[in-house]
């Protein structure tokens, strides 16, 4: 019996998708981080040059996205000037400014993007001062900085990038603890939250049975609209792509406010609303989505870092986080999920969609 059982069970058991291990494996991927890069005394371990006064980030997709959160968090925690740039817009400008009190950040999953490492080129004719993000060692992009970082994610199958984007932004926040240390600002607490995201990741996993119910309903939409604020923003740009380019349902993130002024008159066409509430816009935020369930009939997700167990809507997503560091990466595995279960329902072919390709070293 237990032999026949053993056999009916390997017949129908579901082998799980490149994407949904690599999910799955975050949690690890930035304790591995925290072990080679955080020392006991809370102080970082990465090499970055002195008297740096701005930084530019340079990436494409994913990658971008994971720029575009840290250099807001740059701009108003670490008060440093700060912006990211489309790898590809860098590397076709007929010129762009580059100085010697800036750092400029590369960062690439595989080392090998050509658009990212285009530009790499042009600046580092002017400047040193470049650093590489990246999880392939002896990469071309690695091998051509003066200061380097490795991911430690692992191989990464899927097209979609899960790990390696967790693992490039949690780099980068890494960086900006070091600048803080440089810059003699209070930073242990902001140490503790990265300490924490891996526990937060991990309780997030508990919420799937809460991001599939919701999944069902977006993969009934062939539109979608994220609404989000601050860093939360270029979050949401990334939940979008994630979105896209599993389930195909055309996804498009909105800043909060900005959805008002005529990008709203979607919602007159069937559209979802998936909203970012954090700590800092609660009524802002639902003072729009009401605006939003007043006026247009939609299917409304909020992923809340807060309990709202007494507003309307027809599904919350609750991680319950104080620190919005550990809510950013609770919010970013949500969407990861979401863009899966989604893309399982459709019957999607989830690691490769069709027309992707990726590179992988």
């Amino acid at each position: 019996m237990n032999i026949l059982k053993k056999i009916i069970n390997k017949i129908f058991s579901v082998k799980k998708s490149s994407m949904e291990k690599e999910i799955l494996q975050q949690a690890d991927v930035i304790f591995e981080l925290i072990r080679k890069y955080v020392k006991k005394d809370y102080s970082i371990n990465i090499d970055v040059p002195e008297n740096i006064t701005k930084i530019a980030l340079i990436a494409s997709g994913s990658s971008y996205h994971s720029a575009t959160i840290v250099a807001n968090f740059l701009r108003e925690k670490v008060h440093c000037e700060a912006q990211s740039y489309y790898a590809s817009e860098v590397s076709l400008a007929e010129s762009f400014d580059v100085d010697s009190s800036t750092l400029y950040i590369f960062i690439s999953q595989s080392g090998e993007t050509a658009d990212t490492n285009k530009s790499l080129e042009k600046i580092k004719i002017k400047t040193d001062k470049t650093l590489s993000v990246t999880n392939t060692k002896n990469s071309t992009l690695y091998n051509n900085t003066k200061y380097k970082i490795l991911t430690y994610a692992g191989l990464e199958k899927s097209i979609a990038s899960t790990k390696a984007m967790c693992a490039q932004l949690y780099c980068l926040f890494l960086i900006a603890a070091k600048i803080m240390h440089q810059k003699e600002l209070p930073v242990r607490s902001f140490v503790e939250e990265l300490l924490s995201v891996p526990e937060y990741i991990k309780e997030t996993f508990y919420k799937r049975d809460e991001i599939k119910k919701y999944s069902k309903i977006l993969a009934s939409y062939d539109n979608a609209a994220i609404l989000a604020s601050g860093m939360f923003y270029p979050l949401a740009k990334e939940g979008a792509l994630k979105i896209k380019e599993t389930s195909f349902v055309n996804t498009t993130a909105y800043p909060t406010g900005e959805f008002l002024h005529g990008h709203i008159a979607i919602l007159n066409k069937k559209c979802a609303v998936i909203s970012v509430v954090n700590n800092h816009n609660v009524q802002f935020t639902l003072d729009v989505l009401n605006k939003i369930n007043k006026d247009y009939r939609t299917d409304s997700l909020i992923i809340s870092a807060l309990p709202l167990s007494n507003f309307a809507f027809n599904s919350i997503i609750s991680t319950q986080s104080s620190a919005d560091i550990d809510f950013l990466f609770s919010a970013l595995v949500i969407f990861q999920l979401l863009s899966f279960e989604t893309a399982s329902f459709l019957n999607r072919n989830i690691d490769r969609p069709e027309g992707l390709q990726k590179i992988v070293k």
